[in-house]
């Protein structure tokens, strides 16, 4: 008796386990096929040419499917960008306006199953505090090269920002 129960509690466990491996995970990490260094320009809070040129790229999302849609911006694009296979490939680049030095950084990319959305974080660590009274400003681009997305595809992107040694306080 002590046998059959020994054996009917190692499967009701075994049976338990299964049943949490069977859950879908609700988020798929993706490949990143180039990670692009970040482009940025320092400019003078009073430059107002800077200001005129980059404001209108602040906090935008662009996703590139061929080389007809890569925009004009103010830092142009290198012929490595221009070379991309769009066949197989998809561009997303992000925006950034900002009164903090870019220390490190790294990106992620992955896909919500439950929203069924593509999603890119940047995560973005400096050494300065953000001051908004900063007269030091930067214009700066993001972009990663990703596999071939569907042209109906629901895409995140977002920017987060934490000071790389300690807190904000």
């Amino acid at each position: 008796m002590k046998y059959l129960t020994s054996i009917l509690i190692a499967l009701c466990l075994l049976c338990s386990c299964k049943r949490h491996n069977d859950e879908p995970p609700t988020e798929t990490l993706l490949p990143i096929a180039e990670s692009y260094l970040p482009a940025t320009v320092a400019f003078h809070i009073s430059d107002s040419d800077w200001i005129e040129a980059t404001k209108e790229w602040a906090d935008k999302k662009i996703i590139v499917n061929e080389l007809s849609e890569l925009p004009t911006d103010p830092l142009g694009f290198s012929d490595a960008y221009k070379a991309i296979n769009f066949n197989e490939y998809t561009l997303l680049i992000y925006y950034d306006i900002h009164n903090w030095k870019i220390d490190t950084y790294r990106n992620q990319y992955y896909h919500d199953n439950i929203k069924n959305t593509y999603n890119w974080a940047i995560r973005v660590r400096t050494a300065n505090i953000p001051d908004g009274s900063s007269e030091q400003w930067y214009f700066t681009r993001y972009a990663i090269l990703v596999k071939k997305l569907p042209a109906d595809a629901d895409i995140t992107i977002w920017l987060s920002v934490g000071l790389l040694i300690g807190g904000w306080d």
